[in-house]
């Protein structure tokens, strides 16, 4: 069972990693924590999409674009 924790922000992207490492394993499950750019191409079981305000106009960027939000949206098996 693989699965994927994506963020579009790199702040977070590297608070998560921090917590669990870029990759963990653990009784069958693979944990892979990348950016939403990182993980173009890459599938996995279970996506899990982590977002938060993290900038100063406190808006959600990545949004604005379609192939962006489509990765985020289209990762899992």
């Amino acid at each position: 069972m693989s699965i994927g924790v994506v963020s579009p922000y790199s702040a977070q992207v590297v608070t998560i990693q921090r917590k669990i490492g870029k990759k963990y394993n653990c009784n069958g499950f693979n944990v892979k924590v990348s950016s939403v750019d990182g993980f173009q191409g890459g599938v996995e079981d279970i996506i899990i999409i982590s977002t938060v305000w993290c900038n100063t106009g406190s808006s959600i960027g990545f949004l604005s674009s379609n192939q962006r939000t489509n990765v985020a949206l289209t990762r899992a098996r």
